[in-house]
């Protein structure tokens, strides 16, 4: 599949007529299909180009993209379902108005990735009065749209938008993009864990002195096959074992419950360090060989306002946080300075804009949405 917005690229424009005669796909498929078909990308430049086409048959619709927003115009990107050619002229066009998008603007301002329509904003008069439609979504027919977002660090934002011609969507489709898009989040970080796993591999086959992230590669017994300096200081330290060849035994026990437990990999395994706690996050070798543990210090940027970007408020985001650094009810009650009732308040508020159904998926978007420091 080819970008329709990668900068740089030839551009042809999409014949008018032709527009009408993209079919929507023939069958549209289930959540379970969505969500499953989403975890099988094995890295991000699969989940990029993949998605567009997985959306369009969960929600028929005329065009399905992946948008990477950047306040510099430049550096915005996008692939989409099927492929729409524009010319420069429109290209140029767009990157100057695109901040007329409502649905744009509002994530910008909020971080709440939650999926919204055009029409959630403005009349379909209002709409066609944006030099935004006039010059551009006018010309590709995009009467309609819908938006959610991926996590992403600012100022960048990363969407996912449908758009249709002739009908808006519905409040069931909004709430079936809604559910999925826990699961979305979760998908998009694998496929980044994957990336960061090859990245680090690549730079390790490279010069494995230069690789400053701390890195360490074992075997399912704790051994250790390899570890970058950093990682090394660690395996004399925190991580100390029978040798400087093995992990300590509380970290390989921790490690084989969790693959059989099938814990996601974007969910770290903290570990209590002399400075703190360390955050591994385990990016597993293929049909279960070697583990690769990428070492940040701390939690791995689980921070308030981080979690905010989520669209919570600071109250949800605090009360997120201690979820998914294993807290429960009283507990958070206790750390927060609440009552246990306006702690659940809080978190009944959060899964409700998260979209998922309790603690255990809660706590698993929080530690997607924080993402992976990819190795340098």
């Amino acid at each position: 599949m080819r970008p329709w917005g990668a900068s740089g690229q030839g551009w042809v424009n999409f014949p008018q007529t032709d527009r009408a005669e993209i079919p929507f796909p023939a069958v549209s498929v289930s959540l379970a299909e969505l969500i499953g078909n989403a975890h099988a990308f094995e890295n991000l430049d699969d989940f990029r180009n993949g998605i567009p086409i997985l959306l369009r048959e969960f929600v028929p619709v005329d065009v399905a993209s992946y948008n990477e927003m950047d306040d510099n115009p430049l550096e915005t990107w996008w692939t989409s379902d099927p492929v729409i050619e524009i010319t420069a002229e429109l290209e140029t066009t767009f990157r100057e108005l695109a901040g007329e998008n409502p649905l744009l603007a509002y994530m910008r301002r909020t971080r709440d990735g939650r999926p919204r329509r055009i029409s959630d904003f403005l009349t379909r008069a209002e709409y066609h009065r944006l030099p935004l439609y006039r010059e551009f979504y006018g010309k590709i027919e995009a009467e309609y749209q819908c938006a959610l977002t991926l996590p992403s660090r600012p100022p960048v934002v990363i969407g996912l938008a449908l758009t249709r011609a002739r009908t808006d969507f519905s409040d069931r489709e909004v709430a079936g993009l809604a559910a999925a898009r826990p699961h979305l989040i979760q998908a998009y970080r694998n496929a980044e864990l994957a990336a960061a796993r090859e990245a680090t591999i690549t730079a390790l086959e490279a010069n494995l002195e230069q690789v400053g992230t701390a890195v360490i590669v074992v075997d399912r017994y704790g051994r250790v096959d390899l570890a970058t300096p950093a990682g090394r200081r660690l395996l004399a330290g925190p991580l100390k074992g029978e040798s400087a060849k093995r992990l300590a035994p509380a970290v390989t026990a921790a490690l084989a419950a969790r693959r059989e437990a099938g814990t996601a990999a974007t969910e770290p395994l903290l570990v209590q360090g002399a400075d703190g706690p360390l955050s591994l996050r385990v990016l597993r070798g293929p049909e279960g060989g070697s583990e690769m543990l990428v070492i940040e210090p701390d939690v791995s940027g689980l921070t308030v306002p981080a979690l905010e970007g989520l669209g919570l408020t600071r109250r949800q985001a605090e009360a997120l946080r201690w979820l998914a650094l294993g807290r429960r009810g009283p507990d958070i009650a206790r750390l927060m300075g609440l009552s246990p009732r306006t702690v659940e308040k809080h978190l009944q508020g959060t899964y409700a804009k998260l979209g998922v159904s309790g603690a255990s998926e809660a706590a698993a978007t929080a530690w997607a949405a924080v993402g992976v420091r990819l190795p340098g």
